[in-house]
């Protein structure tokens, strides 16, 4: 997942209807611009505005960009029994790799799962194997 910014450039060069949009591709976040642009403003269909639509990448995708609040992710660790957990720390939950990302108001992880872009919830006991920065397990829950 990437940033990109997208606006209209009219034959002149003038650009307008800037916006900025998180997507896979650059033809993704043109889509997204259009979709979010119909609401009033255009009533012509994509294959005619994405002629129009200029697009730039802004920045890259990292996991730390969906870390929570630290004072709610410690609160989880201390009250779970998790004191050596961190954020960005890898775990297994089920057989799935993930990055924990933070804790929420459940007093369980925000897991972002490898190949998705979004944090799930994830009980810090069930099925789950604990890894340091070199890979080594240094925890299991197998419940």
């Amino acid at each position: 997942m990437n940033t990109y910014e997208v606006w209209c450039e009219d034959k002149y060069g003038e650009s307008w209807c800037r916006g900025t949009y998180p997507a896979e591709t650059a033809g993704k976040a043109k889509y997204a611009h259009w979709y979010y642009m119909q609401d009033g403003i255009w009533e012509e269909s994509f294959s005619v505005i994405v002629k129009f639509l200029r697009c730039r990448k802004i920045g890259g995708f990292k996991v730390s960009d969906l870390f929570s609040n630290r004072e709610k992710f410690e609160r989880v660790c201390e009250k779970r029994g998790i004191s050596f957990a961190y954020q960005g720390m890898r775990i297994e939950v089920d057989g799935q790799f993930g990055t924990i990302v933070g804790g929420n108001d459940s007093l369980n992880l925000d897991v972002v799962f490898d190949g998705k872009y979004y944090a799930e919830n994830c009980h810090p006991w069930w099925k789950t194997k604990y890894f340091d920065r070199k890979g080594n397990l240094i925890k299991e829950f197998m419940d």
